[in-house]
């Protein structure tokens, strides 16, 4: 039987999972401190994010106005229930197959954090990528696998895949920065920080 991952993510949300550990204690700390100071350095006042999860991540950042998305539907309900109290927060269900390009407005950033290389289906892939860059005016803002070359499943939940071959797609958006992983013993993900120039 085919993995599917969204089925895998709403059943793990709606049976009281997290959104892994990646979300949680330091390396919370570390991708909230890098994307904080993007944040405050640039100017950033709107942002938007492909995976919220738990929102335990969230609940670290410090965006003044914020669109959260996930394929999974419990997510959006537990960010939804977490964050009515703070107006700044929206959420919504994302669908990548039926997710219209152009469909939202351009946002200052978009951030898409320890989510890429869990999304296992190609197509879902090569459409989650496109909607990203279709929604920022300026940033983009990507924590995933460094992986090149073959692509290939793990696990059942994570496939690698050329991922410096598939931004190459994007040809109007170049590499700021790359900022290496600081618990390499915990996580495999780094961040590519890109930005518009055309």
């Amino acid at each position: 039987m085919r993995f599917n991952y969204i089925e895998y993510w709403d059943d793990n949300y709606s049976n009281g999972g997290t959104s892994g550990r990646g979300s949680y204690g330091e390396l919370a700390d570390f991708k909230a401190e890098v994307v904080n100071e993007l944040v405050e350095r640039n100017g950033v006042r709107t942002v938007i994010e492909f995976g919220c999860g738990d929102g335990n991540q969230l609940s670290l950042m410090k965006y003044p106005e914020y669109l959260g998305l996930d394929v999974a539907a419990s997510a959006v309900q537990l960010c939804t229930e977490r964050f009515k109290d703070d107006p700044g927060k929206r959420f919504m269900q994302y669908d990548p197959r039926t997710f219209a390009d152009g469909k939202l407005s351009k946002f200052d950033m978009v951030v898409c954090l320890d989510v890429l290389y869990h999304i296992t289906d190609d197509e879902d892939f090569e459409a989650t990528l496109r909607h990203i860059f279709d929604s920022s005016s300026d940033l983009v803002v990507l924590y995933t696998r460094l992986t090149t070359g073959k692509e290939a499943h793990v696990v059942d939940t994570i496939k690698d895949r050329d991922i410096f071959g598939h931004l190459r797609k994007f040809p109007d958006f170049s590499i700021e920065a790359i900022v290496p992983q600081r618990y390499r013993d915990q996580s495999s993900s780094d961040f590519i920080i890109m930005r518009k120039t055309t």
